[in-house]
């Protein structure tokens, strides 16, 4: 063994230099690797945290969503019954007025045709009146040979 170790010219220094390497190393990973791992782990935990917080937020925006288009569907309804109510109203106001002219214009036609009336009996008795007075006159010119 002594001869192998000669022909690769490994010494006592080799195994002191390997004892001080893992020496530094164990204490090196004590100071320097072990805070590095806690912070990467701490890191990871904190990124796991701020997903599912996330995740929570998604899910409180998506229900939001949800009411707000509800919501907006519901004033939708709304606007159009209102809307169909008023029209309703217009039409029933409509109707009333459109009633009310026609009985207006029918009281109107049915006083213009008494006044009609009124004027063609009054000038039937006015003719009466006139046809009296000239049928005698011209039954007198006829009976009087036509002078």
């Amino acid at each position: 063994m002594s001869q192998i170790l000669e022909q690769l010219e490994i010494n006592k220094t080799f195994f002191y230099q390997f004892a001080l390497f893992g020496v530094f190393f164990l204490l090196l990973s004590e100071l320097y690797m072990k805070p590095i791992q806690r912070l990467i782990e701490k890191r990871n935990h904190k990124l796991k945290d701020d997903m599912e917080s996330s995740a929570e937020l998604l899910k409180t925006v998506e229900a939001k969503v949800e009411q707000y288009e509800k919501a907006l569907s519901k004033a939708r309804l709304d606007a159009i019954k209102a809307h169909e109510s008023a029209l309703s109203e217009v039409r029933l106001e409509e109707e009333a007025r459109i009633s009310k002219v026609k009985e207006e214009l029918k009281k109107d036609y049915l006083k213009l045709v008494q006044e009609l009336q009124d004027e063609r009996l009054k000038a039937e008795s006015e003719l009466k009146l006139q046809l009296g007075p000239l049928s005698d006159a011209l039954a007198q010119k006829v009976l009087s040979g036509g002078s």
